[in-house]
């Protein structure tokens, strides 16, 4: 990659404001290229599905040629700035970003872990009753999985019985997402590279998005454009969270290895966290 020019990349899960960010990047963000998840853009690969299970098979004859290509394509941009606000470089980037990134920066989105799982469900709830098509890849191993999400082979799952629900599922897939963000950012060293946000409150305040773009020193306008995308999942009201809901965490939460019950207390400044650790105890 140009070793001049800065590539930003979303640290999220699923449902987290990536594609707001995106549209803020778009329409704020001077001399930037600026993507959300890169479908139909030739030379460069959204990441989603196949990869994501090479990357938890540590399938790198496969896996790497494929994230060199995208390498490729962010250091043909002429922009000296490119950002992506896109969650599946956690699922399928995270092992190789350390190599093939020169010169990257992270803005680390992270909303309500239960909400990030609810709506989740939800949106695939809605895919699968619609039933939009190409929504599943098979497998090398021949299964069908669906696109978007983690394999449930990851090492986190095999704590659990395949009984979980596919709610639980979000719940652990949310918490593998976080984990391999923060060891991305330790074993790089890669510390004072990342601005965190705090999806539930400040994601959409002006003087928080002043500070990231002050943080990475990017060229914008005197007046932000804040008239931003919000997917909002069609026909799906407000993410509310139920007693059940709370108490299928609780489930998941008694078998959590000790490593991701700690993950969770380094959010302790989140404005989410002590009502999770209420349901930890």
């Amino acid at each position: 990659m140009n070793n001049t020019q800065l590539a930003l990349f979303v640290l999220a899960s699923g449902r987290s404001g990536t594609s707001y960010l995106a549209d803020f990047f778009a329409k704020n963000v001077a001399y930037c290229y600026s993507t959300h998840e890169p479908y139909c853009v030739i030379g460069n690969p959204t990441l989603f599905g196949k990869p994501i299970e090479w990357n938890t098979r540590q399938n790198d004859s496969a896996l790497i040629p494929m994230l060199e290509r995208k390498c490729r394509f962010v250091s043909s941009r002429k922009q000296p700035f490119y950002f992506e606000s896109n969650h599946a470089f956690l699922k399928a980037f995270h092992r190789h970003a350390g190599t093939l990134l020169r010169n990257p920066g992270f803005v680390h989105l992270v909303r309500h872990p239960l909400k990030v799982a609810k709506s989740e469900y939800l949106r695939e709830l809605l895919i699968r009753k619609l039933r939009l098509p190409f929504v599943d890849y098979t497998s090398d191993t021949g299964e069908r999985l669906f696109r978007w999400t983690l394999t449930g082979e990851e090492t986190l799952f095999q704590h659990y019985s395949q009984t979980i629900s596919r709610f639980q599922f979000y719940l652990l897939q949310w918490l593998e997402i976080e984990y391999r963000a923060l060891h991305l950012i330790r074993a790089n060293h890669w510390q004072d590279r990342v601005f965190f946000i705090d999806v539930d409150v400040h994601l959409k305040k002006k003087e928080i998005l002043r500070n990231m773009t002050r943080f990475f020193d990017l060229p914008v306008q005197s007046e932000f454009n804040l008239n931003l995308r919000r997917n909002n999942t069609p026909l799906i009201g407000p993410t509310t969270i139920t007693e059940q809901d709370r108490e299928e965490f609780q489930e998941i939460a008694g078998k959590l290895p000790e490593s991701y019950r700690e993950l969770i207390h380094s959010y302790r400044d989140c404005s989410w966290y002590h009502e999770i650790n209420q349901l930890l105890s």
